[in-house]
């Protein structure tokens, strides 16, 4: 396609300010794809409503219209014999920002649409994941009511638009499409914001395996080309995120070419393109394993894909069809099944985007919870964190503004009716081992730390931090705004030393470290070495410079090193000496860490806690058989990590999920932070409902509960009263 300057379009725009403000382009059913790179191409596709000739797109990053560029629409596709639409991929677009655009044809230009890219960082977003609209348009209409109150940054869609996959019915399904929009006005002008998709093959369009690229314009491989080749491929979203959307509909008889092909694609690409990025999402119509009765199993899909998300670090797996809602445990895959696991993936669906929803009578032993509903998954994508909710269809919801998003890509509306699972509650909070496979968030993976020791594993965050600096020797630099630096010799600082505390008093006592790694999150590399020694000063981080801290003397032993040789987070085992420290940190004395050079004068700058990614520390603990004091020889103490982001926010403990317990002494502690007030609460699975059996609500953030309890399955939720930040919480049983 011709790309044309906006001076190109000078006539077009002169007649645009000369004629009547009621003459619009003739076009309908607006959609935007992603196929691709999502930080820098969209795909825009539209249909002609009656006699629309040589239809372009005018867009630009800006609301200045004189200052758009043009594309025409040189691909038409025509999907069963009478739906007719255009699409434009526009590219080179800039990352992470708003692009504004309208569909022109002969007539004029029409709506004003805006839509954002992707960041080309790791910055935080909000998805939604669902599927099966093909029937129940009333609910298919409040469900996409919804999305345009969350305005997620894209949309996953599992497959089966229509029933009949008509030219009829896809039609209704574009038009109630445009529900999705949120309305916005910017600059004085009515716009709405668009949100891409990424469709997926399902059963109900097995007789047109051309629909995604026909309906949606979807060309993966690029090559002008429209076949079932379409309906399989990945979307780079950020560095945090690749999707993958994957044709369950090729296990079909006449299809083992398209599968062959499929499978041997997939695995090549999650092992090169799939391991540059944090989290990796795959998409598919059919359950392997459906959690509804009428439903045959998928074996064929476990024997395909099983091994394989598990090889390769698939974190979430989303599929649909059975118009039911299930999200599993942590799963690894078995030779005919799952079984539960610490790291592994989770798999959620099925599907109920307006398509009636069935029975939820088929559970499995590594089902979380099943239930019959409307609803959608809504995923919020972290660095190290993923948080999955299902949202029910109702017109409770109060619409996220625009500004409210723009402030925070992780808001949620007030007044969405989420559902709640049994172990689980509203949010399932995943977190990334060492092998980047999914554990439940603050877990270790139940059996190893980052360096493969044994053991409880707790991650950390520095409670204290700050750099000094040579040549500014009486100057406190606690909360600059320039992290934290580390240099031998900074033209405006002189040598540079970074100071970092952790406060390990939520391990349990007679606690031993065994294998320590901190992890920083570098954001100015430096091709010189750099050494983490043990502080050999008592430090506070309100009060510390070169002086306080008697300058280069507060180096002691070594501990670790490393070559910060790339931005981003850098893992740094500690040897011995280090984790000799943090054993010396347990029995009182604690003088944290120094971050120096080791000899290069090529500067290193990373996060700061103020900065929302600052330094942590992993540990790999067990507890000392011969410990005085312990409750019972035979108790074992873990200890989860959870942040509250907000008032009335709320965790299930612990590491997500409910726990089944033999009977005898449990003793939880929660640890928050000084000024917020965060309550416990305790809770007993009775056969049909979870009840109230204990609970802690003090006027701070510490909290505790010890009980006596019969058989059975319980969990425990941490919940926010007042104030936000990170906890710790530690259950002895």
């Amino acid at each position: 396609m011709k790309e044309l300057k906006p001076g190109v379009k000078s006539i077009c725009l002169l007649l645009l300010l000369g004629c009547a403000t009621t003459v619009f382009s003739a076009t309908k059913y607006h959609r935007l794809t992603w196929d691709g790179n999502a930080s820098s191409e969209a795909v825009v596709g539209f249909s002609p409503s009656g006699d629309s000739r040589s239809p372009y797109v005018t867009y630009g990053t800006s609301t200045d219209e004189s200052q758009w560029a043009q594309v025409y629409a040189d691909v038409q596709r025509t999907f069963s014999s009478s739906l007719s639409s255009y699409f434009v991929r526009l590219e080179n677009l800039p990352s992470n920002s708003s692009i504004y655009y309208r569909v022109c044809d002969q007539d004029g230009c029409g709506q004003r649409f805006w839509f954002r890219t992707a960041p080309a960082d790791n910055s935080p977003y909000t998805v939604i994941a669902g599927g099966d609209t093909r029937s129940g348009w009333t609910t298919r209409r409040k469900g996409n009511q919804l999305v345009a109150k969350i305005r997620p940054l894209f949309i996953m869609h599992g497959g089966d638009f229509t029933n009949a996959n008509s030219a009829y019915e896809m039609g209704e399904f574009l038009k109630d499409w445009q529900l999705t929009f949120s309305s916005d006005q910017i600059d004085g002008k009515s716009y709405k914001r668009i949100y891409p998709i990424v469709p997926t093959h399902g059963n109900h369009e097995d007789g047109n395996f051309s629909t995604l690229c026909q309906v949606f314009g979807v060309d993966y491989y690029r090559d002008g080309n429209c076949n079932a080749r379409d309906t399989v491929g990945a979307v780079q979203i950020s560095p945090l995120l690749r999707v993958y959307t994957l044709n369950s509909q090729f296990r079909r008889s006449g299809w083992s070419s398209y599968a062959n092909w499929m499978n041997n694609w997939l695995d090549d690409d999650l092992r090169t393109a799939g391991t540059s990025v944090n989290w990796r999402f795959a998409q598919y119509h059919k359950p392997m394993f459906p959690h509804y009765s009428g439903k045959s199993e998928a074996e064929i899909l476990h024997s395909w894909w099983g091994d394989m998300f598990y090889d390769r670090s698939v974190n979430l797996v989303i599929e649909s069809d059975t118009h039911i809602n299930k999200i599993t445990k942590i799963v690894r895959p078995t030779s005919s099944s799952f079984a539960t696991a610490s790291a592994g993936t989770v798999y959620a669906g099925e599907g109920s985007w307006g398509a009636p929803a069935r029975s939820a009578n088929d559970p499995k032993s590594w089902t979380q919870d099943l239930a019959s509903i409307q609803q959608f998954k809504v995923l919020q994508v972290k660095t190290d964190k993923l948080q999955l909710r299902t949202a029910q269809f109702n017109s409770s919801a109060q619409a996220l503004s625009r500004a409210e998003r723009t402030n925070d890509p992780l808001a949620l509306p007030n007044g969405v009716d989420w559902w709640s699972a049994n172990g689980v509650g509203e949010v399932m909070q995943l977190g990334l081992d060492s092998s980047a496979r999914t554990i439940a968030y603050g877990d270790g993976g139940g059996g190893g730390g980052p360096d493969g020791g044994s053991g409880t594993t707790v991650k950390l965050n520095a409670n204290e931090d700050t750099f000094v600096a040579q040549s500014r020797p009486s100057s406190n630099y606690n909360g600059s705004s320039e992290g934290l630096l580390a240099d031998g010799s900074d033209s405006t600082y002189g040598s540079l030393m970074s100071l970092l505390k952790f406060d390990v008093s939520s391990l349990p006592e007679c606690s031993e470290v065994t294998a320590a790694t901190l992890r920083l999150r570098v954001t100015n590399r430096s091709q010189g070495n750099y050494l983490v020694h043990n502080s050999t000063i008592n430090w506070s981080a309100d009060s510390a410079t070169w002086t306080a801290v008697s300058g280069a003397d507060v180096k002691g032993e070594i501990a670790a090193e490393f070559l910060p040789s790339s931005t981003g987070y850098r893992n740094i085992p500690l040897n011995q000496t280090g984790v000799a420290a943090t054993n010396h940190w347990l029995e009182g004395s604690n003088n944290g860490f120094v971050i120096a050079s080791g000899g290069t004068g090529d500067g290193l700058d990373f996060y700061s806690s103020e900065q929302g990614y600052g330094p942590e520390l992993q540990l790999v603990y067990k507890q000392r058989s011969n410990c005085n004091g312990n409750p019972d020889d035979n108790t074992s103490t873990t200890v989860y990590q959870g942040s509250l982001e907000n008032s009335s926010a709320s965790d299930v403990q612990p590491g997500g999920q409910w726990f089944e317990f033999a009977g005898g002494k449990l003793q939880a502690k929660l640890s928050g932070p000084i000024d917020s007030d965060f309550d416990l609460y305790f809770y007993r699975w009775n056969g049909s409902a979870w009840i109230m059996v204990a609970k802690s609500e003090s006027s701070n953030a510490n909290e505790a509960i010890n009980q006596t309890v019969e058989p059975g399955y319980y969990y425990f939720r941490v919940y926010s009263y007042s104030g936000s930040g990170d906890y710790h919480f530690s259950l002895t049983r």
